[in-house]
């Protein structure tokens, strides 16, 4: 992550499930599913929410991240409403099929809903059966968290 990574998106990460590559008996990959919750619209999502994925520099495009994420699809769509996560880089999600939300994005604080305006071109979603007719153009509401709530 470059030194990108901080404490509380480390603890954000931790939780849930993780996908773990190998290769050779050294992790070359990882990915991670938490339990979030977002609210599309007026309608409430249960979500894996996709944190901490990485792959070793010398081993990128080689396939590994992708099949990190190809796990925690099979997950997504056997558990949950909606994959979902926050980016700068859409491309490699959107070969794995995941789509960009279009509408504003919110954080539901202890005080209030709050606009995260800055996280309005990052949140992309994988649509699993319950979540097939979602409005990628409604407003997206997550859970808050300390951190990165996105």
């Amino acid at each position: 992550f470059e030194d990108e990574f901080s404490e509380e998106d480390w603890a954000n990460t931790l939780g849930g499930r993780h996908a773990i590559v190998t290769e050779d008996g050294i992790v070359v990959a990882h990915a991670a599913l938490v339990n979030r919750t977002l609210v599309a619209g007026d309608r409430r999502l249960w979500a894996g929410y996709v944190e901490g994925v990485a792959t070793a520099s010398d081993r990128r495009r080689q396939g590994h991240g992708a099949t990190a994420m190809r796990a925690l699809h099979t997950l997504i769509a056997e558990e949950y409403d909606v994959g979902g996560l926050s980016t700068g880089g859409h491309e490699f999600y959107e070969r794995l099929g995941w789509e960009r939300w279009r509408g504003r994005t919110f954080v539901a604080t202890p005080s209030g809903r709050e606009r995260t305006p800055e996280d309005d071109d990052g949140v992309m979603v994988l649509r699993a059966e319950p979540s097939q007719d979602l409005d990628l153009t409604a407003d997206l509401v997550c859970d808050w968290r300390p951190g990165d709530v996105w």
